[in-house]
């Protein structure tokens, strides 16, 4: 279950990760098809469940109707993001990133995070009522095989043309400047800051026990549900990468946040 745990080791990586990482629970959510994310190929709980050859009728459309209304949760959250990275992407071209004037976007993100968060407790608590002890067993089977492929997958991608190298070459990085902002994160990270850049992480053995419990008679889905708050990790990154950015880099940096908000506000 390590998959969803991204460790952030070179700048190039920390702006692929920044700019491409989805939102949404790490097992409820079905990832867009336009989303260009390592991961984005692995259906979450809702989407494995409707694969079943199993199912009745009325549990499809039960299901269906989980799906739906976990997808419209996510509004608010894409809305929140996009506020926040358009704000952010107009302090990076000014060279200075003000936490302050962040605030009030950053405040709606965690609240819209919060609501999002209880819909998707709720639709996999609800999946889980819905399916029979065998149907729930399949459908773990099927997710743990899927995180079994996926490392490979994600290796034969990315073998010196992934997004990390694409958006390393954009901005024309210098080894100095990667140390630099590495630095600056590890500052970061020393003076109190989030090490996960914000996200909602738990453990990897905690996500894994949850995932088996779905299997039984009494299931919780706290355990599972991750909802990321991808404006605070993209606040945190620039802040570490703006002082170190030549003007051109900037505004190179500040166009791919523009164009991540408008897929947010689109999708």
């Amino acid at each position: 279950m390590n998959r969803y745990a991204h460790k952030i080791v070179t700048c190039a990586s920390i702006i692929s990760a920044m700019a491409l990482v989805p939102v949404g629970a790490a097992l409820a959510q079905e990832a867009p098809e336009q989303q260009e994310h390592p991961h984005a190929h692995r259906a979450g709980l809702l989407g494995a469940a409707l694969k079943l050859d199993s199912l009745t009728a009325d549990q499809r459309t039960a299901i269906e109707a989980l799906k739906e209304r976990r997808r419209a949760a996510t509004g608010p959250l894409r809305a929140a993001d996009a506020q926040v990275l358009t704000l952010l992407a107009q302090e990076v071209e000014q060279g200075s990133v003000d936490p302050h004037a962040l605030a009030p976007a950053l405040t709606a993100e965690h609240t819209a995070a919060a609501a999002e968060t209880a819909v998707e407790e709720d639709a996999l608590n609800q999946l889980h009522a819905v399916l029979t002890p065998a149907q729930r067993g399949q459908l773990v089977d099927s997710i743990e095989a899927a995180h079994r492929q996926a490392p490979r997958d994600h290796d034969a991608g990315h073998r010196g043309h992934g997004k990390s190298a694409m958006w390393g070459g954009k901005l024309g990085l210098t080894p100095e400047q990667k140390s630099q902002i590495a630095a600056n994160l590890a500052a970061e990270r020393g003076a109190g800051g989030p090490a996960d850049g914000g996200h909602h992480t738990r453990g990897d053995a905690g996500r894994g026990q949850a995932l088996e419990a779905f299997r039984g008679t009494s299931f919780d889905a706290h355990a599972l549900v991750r909802v990321e708050h991808r404006g605070e990790w993209a606040e945190k990154i620039a802040q570490a990468m703006v002082p170190v950015l030549s003007p051109a880099q900037r505004a190179t940096f500040a166009s791919g946040l523009r164009a991540r908000a408008a897929r947010e506000s689109h999708s």
